[in-house]
C-alpha cells in the first residue's frame, strides 16, 4: 500500500467526486448549457418554424431602425469634442438598442402567446466587476 503525504489525502476524496461526476453527467442538478432553450420547451417543428418566421419578419421590418440607430451615432460620435460628449453617445446609443431589444422581446412574446407558449423569461444582468465604465481606455 502507497502511504500518500499528509496534504495529498485531502485530495483523494474531492478527485474521487469529480472523477464520479464526470462519468454521469446527466444526473447532476443544474442543466446543460448545451442543451437549447427550445429543447427544453420540447416545441414541436412547427412552433419552432413560427417562431423563427416572427423573429425574421421583424428583424426584416426593422432594418430602417436599426440603420436609423447606427447613423445617429455615427453623426454623433463624429461631432463629439468631449469625453463627456462622447460617453453621451454610447449612452444614448446603449438606450436605443435597449428599446430596439424591448420591441423585439415583445413582439416574440405575442407570437409566443399565440402560440400557446409562455413569455420567454427576462435575462439576468451580470454583475459588473472591474472598472463602473468599461468604455475603452480613460481619455481623461
Amino acid at each position: 500500500m502507497i502511504i500518500l503525504k499528509h496534504w495529498k489525502r485531502y485530495l483523494v476524496i474531492p478527485c474521487a467526486a469529480l472523477a464520479a461526476a464526470a462519468l454521469h453527467p446527466g444526473t447532476g442538478w443544474a442543466e446543460s448549457p448545451m442543451r437549447s432553450r427550445a429543447e427544453r420547451l420540447n416545441l414541436t417543428d412547427g412552433q419552432k418554424q413560427q417562431l423563427f418566421e416572427a423573429r425574421r419578419r421583424w428583424e426584416v421590418n426593422n432594418f430602417d431602425q436599426q440603420k436609423a440607430l447606427l447613423a445617429a451615432k455615427q453623426r454623433c460620435v463624429q461631432s463629439a469634442n468631449t469625453i463627456d460628449a462622447f460617453r453621451l453617445c454610447k449612452q444614448e446609443q446603449r438606450q436605443g438598442r435597449r428599446k430596439l431589444y424591448q420591441e423585439a422581446r415583445a413582439a416574440m412574446n405575442v407570437e409566443r402567446q399565440r402560440l400557446g407558449l409562455p413569455p420567454s423569461p427576462e435575462r439576468r444582468r451580470l454583475q459588473k466587476r472591474g472598472r463602473a465604465n468599461r468604455n475603452g481606455p480613460e481619455l481623461g
